[in-house]
């Protein structure tokens, strides 16, 4: 048999088999390209499903060459089929690593390749699946049987259920780079079921030549672009909101591209960074301000001229005060030459301050044992209550396990101290710092000069991280080696300084809403209230129009200025929690709205001895302004019905203010909680756009949650709960 496929009398030229293997070629190297640049299961799907359809196409292709009709069909049986049997299967695997549901349908896909390999044994051993072979007019072609009606259906099979799987999750996916490429690989999906024209060709009389390949081609290169287009952009993405400042160099030295955060370490423009050398742009940079070469600018010399990988040095701003940790790591082509570098410049400003700090912290105790050595061995208690008392945790360690512990050391990984004594120290340590405390204890105990202050995350007793301040030192006790280790929590420190931060944000957005937008609004104010009182006689109708409407419009900002510092203000405000009478509160809010608008009939239903613990004042606000929107948006109703009451669900009380009025679509039931958000029906009643935003805020400041439920023209009911 194989004496007959090498044959060359067998095959005569025919240009029909041309289109056929152009397609198998650039099917398969698109595949090979996909898959060189990234080994993930995604890329390696993609391939698999290349290889499959470059079979399929070259063995049609060689079909096409073939004179003898014994020799096509067992060609077919042999090597065709096996290309054909695999692709949806093969679909269907790329579908689901592309949407990370591997995992969850890998048993689905096993099935999928078993019948796949069924059909072909089948195929093999019995004439039911193709049964001979036509003769058309661009080569023969084949004929099949009563069992590719099943093949067919376990072939639409998994096409249909690969588009579902796309079309769920573009429901569900939210929009952004990931959607953006499930899109196009649903397109593409489409497109796949139009190769199935070659399957029509296997029916006569039609004569369609089967221009399936052309599917075939622009199926598999809608698949590698979104695969390669939008792991591009998503590395883009990353690399952009990276907070340390990162630059690519070649290997010249010039700079090929720069994140944003790069601009705030050198205080050059990104643009001013593209394609200038290294050397040149970055060393000046580091060393302006009195700073020597010396300090700055030689270490990072060294880290861009040094030929080894994962390199890093510690470089200054003196002028401002600034320590960065600066690493440079090679970047290698495929065949491991060198292509450039990457480094990154990571702030360490805080981490020195706390190092200087723990230093001179440890050099006072180092000092302190060294005096006390004696004495402590006598007074046991003495020792005790003086590391006791101590505001930083300190600890003993000896044969990798604990000895020693005073009381803010155990405290502080919520062991108690007769717990924490005889645990592993490595029991104590996240497990991805492990291998470098490793590393760092063993250059220590070998006389190697190390950093024994750093930062690193420890492990408490229900297994949660903590950030911590290290700083180690080498000790005897009973003449072996142990470890003094010092320890200071740093989760209070990270919080407070994002707290100042945002607080300061809030200070300056205060001063510029009272400021600088006041200003400007008492102008117009003033100004259009001379032109009324000197000028209105004068202006005609559509003048005092406009001169109304300026006015409005000027009490209209006034009142969105105040409502914005409200908001401001809301998160600065120092709560005070007690227990608040809701009922009553509601109560007060009812009777003064019904003050105001005696003509309006509105039944209000208030729910008694509703109580929570909560802010008064705060809590006040929150039903003034629920209740107020109710109010105002049943008075299109001639009889308004407002309720608030409480109900409870599992072990959460959960409040609720409800209404017969406007109602809005479900769809915007979270945007209504933006600052500034107003839906269209509701465009013809006052208001700022601040009250729902205020209302989140202040449930947030409480622990607890909002959410609201409605319809348009049938009201709406806005829950909400507390710690």
């Amino acid at each position: 048999m194989l004496k007959e496929f090498l044959d060359s009398a067998n095959y005569s030229m025919n240009p029909y088999s041309i289109p056929m293997f152009i397609t198998a070629v650039l099917v398969l190297l698109l595949g090979i390209y996909v898959l060189i640049q990234d080994n993930a299961i995604v890329n390696k799907s993609f391939f698999m499903l290349t290889f499959s359809a470059f079979i399929w196409q070259a063995g049609i292709g060689l079909m096409y060459l073939m004179n003898d009709t014994g020799t096509i069909l067992i060609f077919y049986k042999l090597f065709t089929f096996l290309g054909v049997v695999v692709i949806a299967p093969g679909i269907y695997f790329l579908t689901i690593a592309s949407l990370g549901i591997l995992e969850e349908k890998k048993r689905f896909l096993i099935a999928g390749y078993v019948i796949a390999f069924a059909f072909y044994i089948g195929s093999l051993l019995t004439d039911s699946l193709v049964r001979g072979v036509d003769d058309h007019f661009w080569g023969y072609y084949l004929l099949y049987g009563p069992l590719s009606i099943p093949f067919l259906f376990f072939f639409c099979t998994f096409i249909i259920r690969s588009l579902q799987l796309d079309r769920i999750a573009l429901k569900t996916m939210e929009p952004g780079i990931k959607r953006d490429q499930i899109k196009l690989l649903y397109i593409s999906l489409y497109i796949a079921t139009l190769g199935s024209i070659d399957f029509i060709s296997c029916f006569p009389p039609l004569e369609v030549y089967p221009f399936g390949y052309l599917a075939v081609l622009a199926f598999v290169s809608i698949q590698a672009y979104s695969i390669l287009r939008y792991r591009r952009a998503s590395l883009s993405t990353i690399f952009a909101a990276m907070e340390d400042g990162i630059i690519v160099i070649d290997k010249n030295n010039r700079i090929q591209e720069a994140n944003p955060s790069m601009e705030a370490v050198t205080g050059i423009k990104r643009q001013g960074l593209i394609g200038k050398n290294a050397l040149d742009v970055l060393v000046p940079a580091f060393g302006r301000g009195g700073n020597s070469e010396g300090v700055a600018a030689a270490p990072l010399k060294r880290l861009m001229l040094k030929p080894t990988n994962a390199v890093n040095e510690d470089i200054t701003f003196e002028d401002r005060g600034q320590h960065f940790n600066v690493t440079s790591s090679q970047i290698l082509d495929r065949f491991g030459a060198k292509t450039g570098s990457i480094l990154i410049f990571r702030d360490i400003t805080e981490r020195k301050k706390m190092e200087e700090e723990l230093k001179r912290y440890q050099e006072s105790l180092e000092e302190l044992v060294a005096a006390r050595t004696e004495q402590l061995r006598k007074s046991e208690e003495k020792y005790k209550a003086l590391v006791d008392h101590a505001l930083v945790g300190i600890g003993i360690h000896q044969n990798a396990q604990m000895v020693f512990a005073n009381k803010q050391f155990a405290s502080m990984l919520r062991f108690s101290e007769e717990e924490i004594i005889g645990l592993p120290i490595l029991q104590l340590i996240h497990p991805d710092e492990r291998e470098l405390i490793m590393s760092r204890a063993y250059d220590r105990y070998s006389g190697k000069e190390v950093i024994d202050t750093y930062e690193m995350r420890m492990v408490r007793k229900d297994g949660s991280s903590m950030p911590a301040f290290i700083s180690n030192a080498t000790i005897e006790i009973n003449g072996a080696r142990a470890t003094l280790i010092t320890v200071v929590d740093t989760t209070e420190t990270k919080l407070r300084k994002e707290l100042e931060q945002v607080n300061q944000e809030l200070e300056r957005f205060t001063y510029s809403v009272s400021h600088d937008l006041r200003a400007p609004l008492r102008s117009i104010e003033g100004f259009s209230r001379a032109l009324k009182e000197d000028y209105e006689d004068r202006l005609d109708r559509e003048g005092q129009d406009y001169l109304q409407r300026i006015r409005a419009a000027c009490q209209r900002m006034a009142a969105m200025i105040d409502a914005i510092l409200q908001l401001s203000r809301i998160g600065r405000y120092e709560m005070h929690k007690e227990k608040v009478n809701l009922s009553a509160i509601a109560q007060d809010i009812a009777s003064d709205l019904e003050t105001t608008s005696p003509e309006r009939k509105v039944e209000f239903s208030i729910a008694e001895a509703v109580f929570a613990a909560g802010d008064p004042m705060l809590l006040r606000m929150v039903l003034e302004n629920l209740i107020g929107n109710a109010w105002k948006f049943t008075q299109e109703h001639e009889l308004g019905r407002i309720e608030f009451g409480v109900m409870q669900q599992n072990s959460k009380r959960i409040y609720y203010v409800r209404d017969n009025g406007l109602g809005f679509d479900m769809k915007y039931a979270t945007k209504i909680f933006d600052p500034f958000q107003r839906l269209d029906n509701a465009k013809a009643f006052s208001g700022s756009g601040i009250g729902l935003a205020s209302v989140k805020r202040i449930i947030h400041r409480h622990g607890g949650e909002i959410w609201a439920e409605s319809a348009v023209g049938k009201g709406s009911t806005f829950y909400f709960t507390l710690e």
